[in-house]
């Protein structure tokens, strides 16, 4: 700040540090101004920086997509750079099976007494997922590490979700098979894609290296049913809940 006496810089505060005569009001209110000018623009790119972030993640996200729809063997060539795009296909997979599933339900005559919640019928089942196949990343890494592979977790989940693309489009198949009443296929693309995420995906990406530790076929054994005891019990988790929610609808009603 400028001293209106001797006219010198001088730093801030209530005396000038140059010829010692008071600071005025005017002096300071000055100073406030231009640090606040200053900050102004460092404080207005922030929106700007989590848009770009967020445009450059949809932009990835859609390449990574696209490429994968077309050419699902390049799963291979995933890696750490991208992470959110494997995370990203996650929560979409999670998402469609929750849809799925609310809209079954929905189409199901369930009865007077049993009255679905959009809780049980949509949140939670997107929740388990959500958190199984980050689980299951979390599971194939470790059987990477037992194999000695050179693999890092942000690859792994990346080259999950990249493989989980293909039979999230069989999923989907599956559900517009159900939606027009061909309920057998619809089944039988459903239980595939469901069963194909739990252990075939995982396999792909123990397959891809040589191994140099635990012989690879033990690795996958154990990894496999590993994979199915945690999906049993995140599913019968659910299925109490849902029975706990009945029960207690029931006595509420007066039976």
């Amino acid at each position: 700040m400028q001293c209106s006496s001797c006219g010198q810089q001088t730093a801030e505060g209530k005396f000038c540090t140059n010829c010692g005569a008071e600071l005025g009001k005017d002096d300071r209110y000055e100073a406030v101004a231009d640090s606040t000018v200053s900050t102004s623009p460092s404080t207005n790119q922030n929106p700007n920086e989590t848009v770009e972030k967020l445009k450059t993640t949809g932009s990835n996200f859609g390449h990574f997509f696209v490429t994968l729809v077309k050419n699902p063997s390049e799963a291979k060539k995933a890696n750490g750079s991208d992470m959110s795009s494997g995370i990203i296909t996650f929560v979409l997979f999670s998402l469609v099976i929750a849809l799925s599933y609310h809209l079954i339900l929905s189409t199901i005559q369930i009865g007077f007494f049993m009255q679905i919640t959009f809780l049980d019928s949509f949140i939670l089942p997107f929740i388990i997922f959500t958190i199984l196949y980050l689980l299951i990343a979390g599971l194939t890494f470790a059987g990477a590490k037992l194999s000695v592979q050179a693999v890092t977790f942000p690859d792994v989940i990346a080259k999950y979700g990249a493989y989980l693309v293909p039979f999230l489009l069989l999923f989907t198949a599956g559900i517009l098979f159900w939606l027009i009443g061909i309920t057998s296929i619809a089944g039988l693309l459903l239980l595939l894609s469901i069963l194909s995420t739990l252990l075939i995906a995982p396999t792909f990406i123990l397959v891809e290296q040589t191994p140099n530790g635990f012989d690879r076929i033990y690795v996958l054994i154990g990894l496999h049913i590993i994979i199915l005891l945690v999906f049993g019990f995140f599913i019968q988790s659910f299925m109490d809940s849902m029975l706990g929610n009945f029960m207690n609808m029931m006595f509420n009603s007066g039976f």
